[in-house]
């Protein structure tokens, strides 16, 4: 019998796990994972630019600790996926990613973070191919079938859309408000 490491539960989300990595069609809308990354970094790098004002070495290591767990939050979402109803789900079982898991697939945003940290002159030469793999990452989601981002291939993660009631209460207002402007 398979012992699964979370908890011997069967996968939340099967027919994610079931979905071939590279060719499937179960992604997340193209828009809504840009948005929602960039609400992350957004949020990270102000947690971590005010720890920043008090000590360098613990913002730092609080750099890779939030992009770790950024994903882990309720049903692998991280605050942006949450608002834009995304969610990150491992392939293999459909659960929701692990801290290295998260780590793995969110390094590049590390690395551009730390960039931003760093003041001397390499910090700077860091942030070129990490801007050259940012582009890379943008072309993936949108030019791909699949949307797959080459962190989420290494890490072995996909994002797909979730829909739960705080998503479907948004579209709703948001039709409401478009109808309304429309009259």
């Amino acid at each position: 019998m398979a012992i699964n490491t979370q908890k011997n539960l069967p996968s939340r989300y099967p027919h994610l796990a079931k979905e071939p990595l590279l060719r499937s069609h179960l992604r997340g809308n193209p828009e809504n994972r840009v948005v929602a990354k960039f609400i992350d970094i957004l949020l990270i790098e102000s947690v971590v630019f005010v720890l920043g004002l008090f000590s360098t070495v613990a913002s730092i290591t609080l750099t890779f600790f939030l992009w770790g767990i950024i994903d882990k939050f309720g049903r692998g979402q991280s605050p942006g996926k949450w608002l834009l109803g995304l969610h990150t789900v491992e392939v293999d079982r459909g659960y929701v990613p692990s801290f290295y898991q998260g780590l793995v697939r969110n390094l590049l945003f590390v690395f551009l973070s730390l960039g931003f940290r760093v003041q001397e002159w390499w910090g700077s030469l860091l942030l070129f191919p990490v801007f050259l793999l940012l582009a890379m990452e943008v072309y993936f989601i949108f030019g791909l079938k699949s949307g797959i981002r080459y962190g989420d291939v290494v890490a072995s993660t996909r994002v797909a859309d979730f829909k739960d009631q705080h998503t479907q209460f948004i579209e709703q207002f948001l039709k409401e408000e478009e109808n309304e402007s429309t009259l």
